[in-house]
């Protein structure tokens, strides 16, 4: 019988992950068993992909992203030399879905595979492969189930679960709303109960729910909202989400946290913030902050967000509320200055967000923004052209040559060293000792107890190690290697995880 393999490729294998990388084990419940059998999941965050399992007619499915393509491309080759029929697919592959093709893919599906993925095994395994699928945006009602059976639970820390994709924003750097659409689309109800429970037997007491905005219609949601139509739409999804929380409250135990991402719009919907940490005992919440000015949140569009000591208090009263935030901020864009940054990075540690992460500008694939620096970057010189951006895309097809961050543009208000420079800056001030002691000894962190001030310090500790250069993305794009003591710091920090939000410890060892 011809096998099925599913990549997650990764730049680094460190031999943990902390976040389960979903679409495996969605496309993995999509794969049609009776045609060849369970199939091989890796996840190369945990192990390489070995080539030398595939033979001739194996088919081999690769998602990726902009992030984790390069090594993406490696498995491709691999597994091509071994006679192996490769699809690809992934966010990266929708937006670009010739690039994988003239890497020699036999295949590329775009958009959502959980429909889709089975008639493209069954084409495979018969002869018919096509060269293009589209899986378009798939119905909430449609979503597939993961196949947790085929997980080690020993080797993540959280599980994730999806209640609804799409994001009803635009905000300029982000690919979320140009791929997976601005219409918010709901799982069903008994669908996400159903993963949380068997998550909860497996001895997972922390999950991901892993939407694009787990709160898309809040009341200041629907109130800024001009068509009559989205705003009726937005007050039906506010509702339904409403009662699909205690539905939800009503069918899982108690004891099955959950981390998330939102948006601080949640500040002005209390029924709703009471709901998400009440009801779906959401603890932590990844809030884009972006930037403290308006010249920074009109360059990112998103001018709807607190600005300064206003976004400073809304975080401050989340957390007072009972969820915990991780606030994201970008360094570089294109109205930030050395003196912006140094701004940002003091009202960042007034707010006292439990955590925070400071990523260096980006324009990824298929963002608004990089639609227009291209067109920038082509036009530039012409007669009458006025360019969009002062920031300028300084190479093309950027993600298929590795470097930092920082090389891929040349920003107006900062130089490249500036950038870096106050960009570690913040990182060095936010996760000093006298920082993080300092959270714990005031707001919701005077009223924790020792052993979770420790767990805190390590949880600190080790997230900055890990994630200083890209912030919180799939441990897939993570670039650096790991020294012994980050190796140590995670660990420990599992170790603590382990002891506090698992039924039983699991042996975790970062390799």
């Amino acid at each position: 019988m011809p096998k099925v393999f599913l990549v997650n490729p990764s730049n680094v294998t460190p031999g943990y992950s902390f976040i389960t990388p979903r679409w495996l084990f969605v496309l993995a419940g999509a794969t049609p068993v009776e045609l060849a059998g369970d199939p091989i999941l890796i996840d190369e965050s945990l192990e390489r992909f070995d080539a030398t399992q595939v033979s001739p007619g194996d088919v081999v499915g690769i998602g990726i992203t902009s992030g984790n393509c390069l090594p993406g491309y490696r498995v491709l080759k691999e597994a091509k030399e071994r006679g192996g029929t490769v699809v690809v697919g992934g966010i990266h592959a929708t937006i670009f879905p010739e690039e994988p093709l003239s890497m020699g893919a036999d295949s590329v599906v775009t958009g959502n595979g959980d429909l889709i993925w089975r008639k493209v095994v069954e084409d495979a395994l018969s002869g018919r492969l096509q060269r293009r699928y589209d899986g378009g945006r798939v119905p909430g009602e449609e979503m597939a189930k993961a196949r947790w059976d085929l997980l080690d639970p020993s080797k993540y820390m959280m599980a994730s679960i999806q209640t609804v994709a799409g994001c009803p924003e635009n905000c300029s750097f982000c690919s979320v709303w140009v791929t997976d659409g601005r219409k918010p689309r709901q799982r069903l109800a008994e669908k996400v109960i159903e993963e949380a429970n068997e998550l909860y037997r497996m001895g997972f007491r922390y999950i991901v729910f892993a939407d694009d905005n787990f709160n898309p219609a809040t009341l200041g949601r629907i109130a800024r909202e001009p068509n009559l139509q989205v705003r009726q739409s937005l007050e039906t999804i506010r509702q339904e989400r409403l009662r699909f929380f205690e539905q939800y409250h009503r069918s899982v135990p108690d004891n099955l946290y959950a981390f998330t991402q939102m948006t601080a719009e949640i500040i002005d919907d209390d029924e709703y913030l009471r709901g998400m940490r009440d009801h779906m005992r959401i603890r932590t919440a990844l809030i884009g902050v972006e930037s403290f000015d308006e010249e920074g949140l009109e360059a990112a569009n998103k001018q709807w967000n607190p600005v300064g000591q206003k976004m400073v208090r809304t975080i401050q009263t989340i957390q007072e509320r009972g969820i915990l935030v991780l606030a994201s901020y970008i360094c570089g864009l294109e109205s930030d200055s050395v003196n912006s940054l140094r701004v940002m990075r003091r009202h960042a540690l007034e707010s006292g967000a439990v955590l925070a992460q400071f990523t260096v500008y980006f324009p990824s694939p298929g963002t608004k923004d990089y639609h227009e620096m291209i067109r920038d970057r082509v036009q530039i010189g012409q007669a009458g052209y006025v360019p969009k951006h002062k920031t300028r895309i300084t190479q093309d097809q950027f993600w298929l040559h590795p470097g930092q961050r920082a090389d891929v543009v040349a920003l107006a208000g900062l130089s490249k060293a500036e950038l870096l420079r106050e960009h570690a800056a913040c990182w060095k001030a936010y996760y000093s000792l006298p920082a993080i002691v300092g959270r714990m000894r005031k707001g919701v962190g005077k009223s924790w107890p020792a052993a979770g001030k420790l767990a805190y310090l390590f949880v600190s500790l080790a997230f900055c190690r890990v994630y200083a250069e890209h912030g919180v993305s799939a441990d897939s794009v993570q670039r650096g290697k790991m020294g012994g003591t980050t190796k140590l710091l995670i660990q420990t920090g599992v170790g603590v995880y382990s002891f506090f939000f698992r039924r039983k410890a699991f042996r975790f060892r970062v390799t």
